[in-house]
């Protein structure tokens, strides 16, 4: 019998939505349930962990890619990674629904959580200094991304997720310095200035932004995109074609395959849309993946 917890995301407007519709199809839910509310940072990690632990057949995060990266990250570090994840999006930009295509509806996530249906997906894990790991479920970013999310997540968000990612990319841009970096895979290496290093388990980040058009959440590698020492006129140039799902054709990009990628250089990471930390040592695909519910 399902046992299923609820993490919803504690902004209002997530909480006021998600009540509305809960209140009106959760006794169409086969076995138990509960709802959680999240009430800062770094708490659906925990409350993952802790109801996993707990013997949760099913996590359903509510929210964005933010409370997504925490639920997956909490799973993962307890003693039943087998704990099915599930995803109703609410956040800001859900750029790993549109990979997986899952939409709002409560109704399909109860649906969905009845029949049993779920499907193992990619899942990347970025090690640190002194032993720490941490776990992506669709993109890490290192450069100019670092800042946007800095400044996206500062943001009061008022202007809709995609101005609010186009205001802070150009900003970005116009304060950004493109640094020096060594990347070692198992049959390549790149070294030089880049502007993002992207690796890829879903398409999109940015709001829609199809980074990676290559990547595959069901596949057995990341999608690298390497972009060098680019300039703010490079990406007006070439927008359009990033949201129409297109490669970019310019000599400072490239698109990559990797399991494992070595990584020398001095920049901070984002994954999910989160600052996690500076320097990571290495990133690769973790062993067994995460299950979805799907």
């Amino acid at each position: 019998m399902n046992k299923t917890a609820f993490i919803v995301n504690g902004r209002r407007s997530i909480i006021r939505r998600f009540s509305r519709d809960f209140d009106r199809l959760s006794r169409l839910i086969d076995g138990e349930y509960k709802v959680f509310l999240t009430s800062k940072a770094g708490h659906a990690k925990s409350l993952g962990k802790e109801l996993a632990n707990d013997g949760h057949t099913h996590i359903i995060a509510v929210g964005g890619d933010g409370t997504l990266h925490e639920v997956v990250n909490g799973v993962m570090s307890s003693a039943q990674a087998e704990c099915i994840v599930g995803l109703l999006p609410a956040g800001t930009a859900n750029d790993y629904a549109k990979s997986i295509k899952v939409d709002r509806d409560l109704s399909t996530v109860i649906e969905k959580l009845n029949q049993g249906s779920s499907s193992k997906v990619n899942l990347g894990v970025i090690r640190f200094a002194h032993d720490r790991i941490e776990y992506f479920i669709n993109i890490a970013d290192m450069g100019l991304g670092v800042d946007v999310v800095k400044r996206v997540n500062k943001s009061a968000k008022i202007l809709g997720p995609g101005l609010t990612f186009t205001k802070s990319i150009v900003r970005s841009f116009l304060n950004y310095k493109n640094q020096s970096i060594s990347i070692q895979a198992f049959d390549w290496a790149w070294e030089g200035k880049i502007n993002s290093l992207v690796i890829a388990n879903g398409k999109y980040f940015g709001s829609g932004m199809c980074i990676a058009p290559d990547a595959d959440v069901f596949g057995d590698d990341f999608s690298v995109v390497i972009i060098g020492d680019v300039t703010i006129r490079d990406y007006l140039k070439y927008v359009r074609k990033i949201k129409r799902r297109e490669r970019i054709d310019h000599p400072a990009v490239q698109y990559r395959k990797a399991k494992s990628l070595r990584i020398r250089s001095k920049y901070g990471i984002e994954a999910d849309g989160e600052y996690i930390g500076e320097s990571p040592k290495s990133i690769e695909i973790a062993k067994g993946g995460v299950s979805i519910l799907l």
